[in-house]
């Protein structure tokens, strides 16, 4: 590639780049479960997790409830249907207790579900939260898990630290879990799709706002804060700079403020408006300004 196209597919890239990152998102939807009440220790079939019925109370005996959690991630339904892909994403937990318990450290990452997305949060949302009892048949080699309850969910979530309290009431168990999104660093917005990242180089010097706005480091300006702010009092006409309080003269002018014009070289009473020039003081004359014309004239009276 020629040196006259390489500036040229420099640009085209960093447009590229900068595209992408307005265009793409990223974020995570949280999932915590809390507690879990099964009284009956028995599956949404009927049955009991393990073992038969007692035949008195007709209570499941035998053992509790292997509990663990399913969640699927959709996009919005408002008439909820378990078919179909989980478009948004889908998880599991580990078995967090028996037939009722309660997460007592509610940042437990046993008892908390994360899915990661990379496209703009439409903030409408469908989920599906399955309680299930973990079965294990070592005769079959076979791991699942039998349905206990299911909860259906249709709602509207944004960003924000603050968790969504959500409760399941069922005909076999109820239980509480809570949900929130949040956007990854440097992403921002409803739909975690504003990309800012702070940065203190030759394309910028900025911070981000909760916003996603860039808000210069002192010294800088402009919409990617990359011009340095002069000196004050530096001349814009006659001055600039590449750092902040600099005031680099202009060939031509000279001073702290770059507002000084420098004289033809040799001048000697004269001063000047605009560079290189010799503009003499009064009873001076000449290309210098170096004749004194006082002396002239009297020497010519006499």
């Amino acid at each position: 590639m020629s040196s006259v196209l390489l500036p040229a597919a420099l640009s085209l890239l960093l447009l590229l780049c900068a595209r992408l990152q307005v265009s793409s998102a990223s974020g995570h939807f949280e999932l915590q479960i809390l507690s879990m009440q099964n009284v009956n220790g028995q599956l949404q079939s009927g049955a009991c997790c393990d073992g038969p019925r007692d035949a008195t109370d007709r209570r499941c005996t035998a053992d509790e409830c292997d509990t663990y959690f399913r969640v699927c991630l959709k996009e919005y339904q408002l008439k909820v249907s378990s078919a179909g892909p989980c478009s948004f994403g889908a998880a599991s937990t580990p078995v967090l207790g028996g037939n009722t318990f309660s997460v007592h450290n509610a940042k437990s990452d046993n008892a908390r579900i994360e899915l990661p997305f990379s496209f703009a949060w439409p903030r409408l949302y469908t989920l599906i939260a399955e309680a299930l009892d973990f079965n294990n048949d070592s005769s079959s080699g076979s791991v699942g898990g039998a349905l206990i309850e299911k909860a259906l969910h249709s709602g509207m979530i944004n960003p924000s630290r603050q968790w969504q309290s959500l409760k399941h009431n069922g005909p076999v168990a109820q239980f509480h879990f809570q949900v929130r999104l949040g956007c990854d660093e440097h992403y921002y917005g409803f739909g975690c799709n504003k990309f800012c990242r702070p940065r203190d180089d030759f394309f910028g010097h900025y911070e981000c706002d909760h916003n996603s706005n860039k808000t210069c480091l002192e010294g800088w300006s402009g919409p990617d804060c990359n011009t340095a702010i002069c000196r004050q009092g530096c001349s814009t006409e006659h001055g600039s700079c590449k750092v902040p309080g600099e005031c680099k003269c202009l060939y031509g002018w000279q001073g702290e403020y770059c507002d000084q014009c420098i004289p033809h070289p040799g001048c000697v009473h004269g001063s000047c408006v605009e560079p290189w020039q010799c503009l003499c003081d009064t009873n001076y004359g000449g290309q210098l300004c170096d004749k004194d014309i006082t002396a002239d004239e009297l020497h010519g009276d006499a």
